[in-house]
């Protein structure tokens, strides 16, 4: 079968290397620049020198034994290291955390920069579905919920309905590049005053650059400034932050 897949992020990808190993032929469509989705990396010049800052999720946990196995293949092929401060089970990309979604990416036909508002169905075509301007026998669909419904309303309400009712939690982002290490021994923190998670992205394995961390506020303080203009959130976190580790 000729597959059509929306969505290039871990899901999306791994759907996609599983039907190419059946023998199907499977074009992912993305509307990203390139590989990440929720394990994205930005890169930032900065007077210090180029910072990176993953500001999705910060590490991954392997339990499954299937996806153990994968994890551990990707540390073989160096695409994935153990990070202790996380956990036990706990892996980060190498050099980024974006790293095994790369790598996932470049086994098939990926479209970047390609935004895919509308799918439709046309049944005078052997059942056929169309993607853009090409035609499919199938079609997946692998982004978050909130993206879901526009696609799929028109063909199954059911899904649609589920989608609306899958309600991602917000989470506001601040990135900062400092001059020296914060003073603090430990390079992640979580649930402290209005901050969720704090992590010292330039602590983890294969990252260069000056000290990096990456802010994520709490859901709940997120979701109740989630119209707050950028400076007062990214005023907010330093500041917390700033206090919870001791600077001024």
């Amino acid at each position: 079968m000729r597959i059509g897949t929306i969505g290039a992020g871990m899901a999306g990808l791994s759907c996609a290397q599983a039907l190419r190993h059946q023998g199907h032929d499977v074009i992912v469509f993305d509307k990203g620049r390139g590989p990440g989705g929720r394990m994205s990396t930005r890169r930032i010049d900065t007077p210090l020198g180029e910072a990176a800052f993953d500001h999705g999720a910060q590490d991954l946990t392997a339990r499954d034994p299937a996806f153990v196995a994968q994890v551990e293949h990707w540390a073989q092929d160096g695409h994935v290291a153990r990070w202790s401060p996380a956990g036990a089970d706990a892996w980060v990309g190498t050099p980024a955390m974006n790293a095994p979604i790369r790598a996932m990416a470049s086994d098939g036909d990926v479209r970047w920069n390609t935004v895919i508002d509308t799918l439709t169905y046309d049944g005078s075509h052997d059942g056929q579905w169309r993607i853009g301007n090409e035609r499919f026998d199938a079609a997946i669909v692998a982004v978050p919920a909130e993206q879901v419904a526009p696609l799929v309303d028109a063909h199954d309400v059911a899904l649609a309905d589920a989608a609306r009712s899958a309600v991602s939690d917000p989470c506001w982002t601040v990135m900062a590049a400092f001059d020296g290490p914060a003073p603090i021994d430990r390079d992640r923190l979580t649930d402290f005053g209005i901050i969720g998670s704090a992590v010292r992205n330039s602590a983890k394995p294969a990252r260069t650059g000056p000290e990096a961390w990456v802010l994520q506020a709490s859901a709940d303080w997120s979701r109740a400034h989630i119209e707050d203009a950028l400076d007062t959130v990214q005023r907010a976190l330093l500041a917390a932050f700033a206090d919870h580790v001791g600077v001024g």
